[in-house]
Parts: structure tokens; C-alpha cells; sequence
């Protein structure tokens, strides 16, 4: 039998880098690296949010912020100093799982039943109406390469939870963007609501969370 597995390095920063929201920077370093998406566009961080300010402002003029999607436990065990994130994993794990029922099922009456979906919409409520919306998620939610034949199974998912939104008039006119890790070393998938997706190397993150999928044969 031939099989992959990922492999998950956690490092102790990583707690850091979520309670300290320092991966907005790093959210930041990907999009600044975007060569189809955001073609032609800079990115620059806004310093002071006091009052709630965005997370980023384009050359355009136009603003983005920045969200993890987790959910309220999901977050309390990455803050939790007594476990070392392995209950963290095994949540992320169990969404996934949600991930390959939808595929099987296909059934729309089920999406609003997924944490995907209820924590996107709890975050979709956070993003004011004139600012887009990055969704960042630090966790490989999808088994997702480039040049993967497989790229259908990961836009239906998103797509139809981004869709089901849609249709409920939570999103507006606000554009949305999905940052997730890819299948390959170093590399993240950074997407946009209508599917286009760009594969951007950010070695950078590995200091805090590195995924590595490989080939086992039993």
C-alpha cells in the first residue's frame, strides 16, 4: 500500500505568533509576494489600529483585514500553556475530517452544519462592509498541490461555504482571499473566492510551523 502522511513541526513560538497577532505580518509577506493575484498591487500594514483600523491598505487605496479562522476553542487551546498543541492539532484534524465527509456527500444542507462555515461567517461579521476580507489558516485544511488533479475537491468545499454566504448576504461587496499551506514544503496556497489560486513560498512561517507530506509504502 502506498499512502501519504503530513508531517506537522510546531515550535514553541508558534503560540506567540497567534496571541500576538504577528502573523498579520507574515499574512503581509505573502501577499506582498503575489505575482498573479494581486498583481501590481503593494501592500503596506497599518501600525496603528486603536480604533479598530484595518490590517492593510493597497496601492489602490483599498483595505484588507486580516482573520484566522478559529473558533473559540480552537483558540483557547493555542493559548493554553499546559498542552503542548497536540489538542490544538487533533481539532484541526477533526474539521478536516468534516472536509472529506462534504466530498462524499456533496450535500449543501450540510455545510452550515461545519465549523468552516460557522466560523467564516463569525468572522465575516468582524470585517467592516468597505473592507476585504483575508482569511489566514495555519493548519493544510485541504490536501492541496500545485499542479494537483485533485485541485477540484478543495475549490468545491470553499467555494460552496464562501457561496452558501453568498447567498445569505454576509459577504456584500467585500472580496474574500483564503491563505492556507499547501501540500509542499514552504509553500502556501493563496486563493481568491472565484477559485484562482497562487502557490508563494513564505519560508519565513517555518520558524514557527512547518508541514511536510511524504510517501509511506506498507
Amino acid at each position: 500500500m502506498i499512502k501519504s502522511q503530513t508531517v506537522v513541526t510546531i515550535e514553541k513560538s508558534f503560540r506567540s505568533l497567534i496571541q500576538s497577532h504577528n502573523y498579520e505580518k507574515y499574512v503581509l509577506t505573502i501577499i506582498n509576494k503575489s505575482q498573479e493575484i494581486f498583481k501590481g498591487l503593494v501592500f503596506t500594514g497599518i501600525e496603528d489600529q486603536a480604533h479598530g483600523e484595518s490590517d492593510y491598505v493597497d496601492s489602490n487605496g483599498q483595505f484588507y483585514d486580516a482573520k484566522l479562522l478559529f473558533d473559540e476553542e480552537q483558540g483557547r487551546l493555542i493559548g493554553d500553556p499546559k498542552n503542548d498543541l497536540d489538542k490544538w492539532l487533533q481539532a484541526m484534524l477533526d474539521e478536516k475530517i468534516e472536509f472529506g465527509k462534504w466530498i462524499r456527500e456533496r450535500t449543501l444542507s450540510f455545510l452550515p452544519e461545519t465549523k468552516l462555515y460557522q466560523v467564516m461567517k463569525e468572522r465575516l461579521v468582524t470585517v467592516k462592509r468597505d473592507e476585504n476580507a483575508i482569511f489566514f489558516i495555519p493548519f493544510p485544511i485541504a490536501d492541496e498541490y500545485r499542479n494537483s488533479v485533485f485541485l477540484q475537491y478543495a475549490t468545491d468545499y470553499l467555494q460552496a461555504v464562501y457561496q452558501q454566504l453568498v447567498d445569505e448576504g454576509m459577504v456584500g461587496n467585500r472580496q474574500v482571499f483564503f491563505i492556507y499551506p499547501s501540500g509542499d514544503p514552504h509553500e502556501y496556497v493563496l486563493r481568491g473566492a472565484n477559485g484562482q489560486r497562487e502557490y508563494i513560498v513564505c519560508e519565513e512561517l517555518d520558524d514557527f510551523i512547518l508541514f511536510e507530506t511524504c510517501i509511506v509504502t506498507e
